[in-house]
This record gives structure tokens, C-alpha cells and sequence, in this order.
């Protein structure tokens, strides 16, 4: 929501602003909406929930992490199967 922050101070104007996102959680949609309400969004799903540490449940896990294989996740839980990271 940053992002769209610095689009508005910047004179967009608001109805002129489009996030797209692969995914979001629920919890996300309803933020945006009530912050944003004349942004429109693009999704190809919304995810009913979120963990502790923020990831869409079930969603995907890490998006960055799976792309770039920086990290083995073992599960949307954020759990890390790398021995260096226990």
C-alpha cells in the first residue's frame, strides 16, 4: 500500500491507480478497499488466509523464495527445510 502511497502524493489521482497481484489473501482485498477504495484490482485469487508470518493460506509460500530458489519451503507455513536454517 506503500506504493500506492507515493503514487497519490505524487498527484495520481486515485482512479487512476491499478494493482495486479497473483494472489492475494482476503484480508488484503478488504485493506485495500477500505484505504483505497477507488484503486482497482486485478487478481487471480483470493486466499481465505493468512499465518503469523503473512504468507496466503494455502497460497504459495514465498513467491521470491520458489522464483529464484533461495530458499526449499516445505509448506505455506513458512518452514524452511535448508539444514542451515532449523
Amino acid at each position: 500500500m506503500m506504493a500506492i502511497r507515493v503514487l497519490l502524493d505524487h498527484d495520481v489521482l486515485e482512479e487512476n491507480i491499478l494493482l495486479l497481484s497473483l494472489l492475494m489473501a482476503g484480508t488484503g482485498v478488504h485493506s485495500l478497499a477500505y484505504a483505497f477504495p477507488k484503486v482497482a484490482l486485478i487478481t487471480t485469487a483470493v486466499d481465505p488466509h493468512i499465518n503469523e508470518l503473512y504468507y496466503v493460506i494455502p497460497g504459495m509460500g514465498n513467491f521470491g523464495d520458489r522464483y529464484y530458489g533461495t530458499e526449499a519451503v516445505s509448506a505455506c507455513d513458512g518452514s524452511s527445510s535448508d539444514e542451515e536454517n532449523p
